[in-house]
């Protein structure tokens, strides 16, 4: 446990620096999985850490959040607000993250990140186990941001890169598009079976994410009208230990200003 917490400590935001990021022609999914990979790895080291601590360690029922009452966390600076099941916890370092005075936060330090993870939160429990983060890719990379405005491709390249650390990943649903509040979006679903220990039950990993415009594009009424450009592409990462557990994806919703709460994922583009 001790080598995980460093692990966390070392990489706060999930992200390695940004000089590793690659011009668009030069496949820029490929560095950009060098930044956001690490959070969800060390999520899962911690998931089957914990799943082996659980029955060595006393209830602990009383002292948690209601599960059954929404969560919500902020994003101040696209005005965003997430809601989320009240069964999961948010990780210690990303409460700190985003807590810490704005002259430590990571948004100014002298290492600029094309991509950046906002908050994450773990679910552990006696039966199921469970993951999500949050992230924002910005215009910091202007070749990363093109290639994630794609949606579909990058998504699915991403989410098999994530997993291939583990084994080799089976996309279970190809890219879905959809709208959020008019946000154009896409969803990609995988698996990969975890590696055996001795003597343990094999399990495998699912996993979804979702990638949605932080703008709704406007289409221009003259060809010579200008073109408002993607500013921000945002994602949702969800992992899990148990397929049933997929349901959870739609107890997730997010609301743009304020607006309407809208899920974050519809319960028709899951098949």
């Amino acid at each position: 446990m001790f080598g995980l917490v460093q692990i966390l400590r070392a990489f706060p935001n999930g992200i390695a620096p940004a000089d590793c990021l690659c011009p668009l022609h030069s496949k820029p999914s490929r560095c950009y999985d060098k930044e956001m990979v690490l959070r969800p790895a060390a999520l899962l080291v911690l998931l089957l850490v914990c799943v082996s601590a659980f029955s060595q360690t006393p209830d602990q029922s009383s002292a948690q959040t209601n599960p059954n009452l929404p969560r919500s966390f902020h994003d101040p600076d696209l005005n965003i607000t997430y809601f989320y099941p009240g069964r999961f916890e948010p990780d210690p370092a990303s409460v700190a993250q985003n807590t810490a005075p704005a002259s430590t936060s990571s948004t100014t330090t002298a290492t600029p990140k094309c991509a950046r993870s906002t908050f994450f939160a773990n679910s552990v429990t006696p039966v199921d186990t469970s993951s999500f983060v949050l992230s924002t890719i910005d215009n910091t990379c202007p070749n990363v941001l093109r290639g994630a405005t794609t949606l579909g491709p990058f998504i699915r390249e991403q989410i098999i890169r994530q997993l291939k650390q583990y084994g080799e990943p089976t996309v279970t649903q190809e890219a879905t598009r959809y709208t959020i509040d008019g946000h154009p979006a896409a969803i990609v679903l995988a698996s990969v079976p975890m590696p055996q220990a001795a003597g343990k039950i094999p399990q495998t990993t699912y996993a979804a994410k979702a990638c949605f415009l932080g703008n709704v594009p406007v289409k221009a009424k003259k060809k010579s009208d200008p073109v408002d450009p993607t500013r921000h592409v945002l994602c949702f990462d969800f992992t899990t230990l148990h397929s049933d557990l997929y349901h959870l994806l739609f107890a997730f919703s997010l609301q743009f200003d304020n607006d309407t709460p809208q899920p974050i994922v519809p319960g028709s583009v899951i098949r």
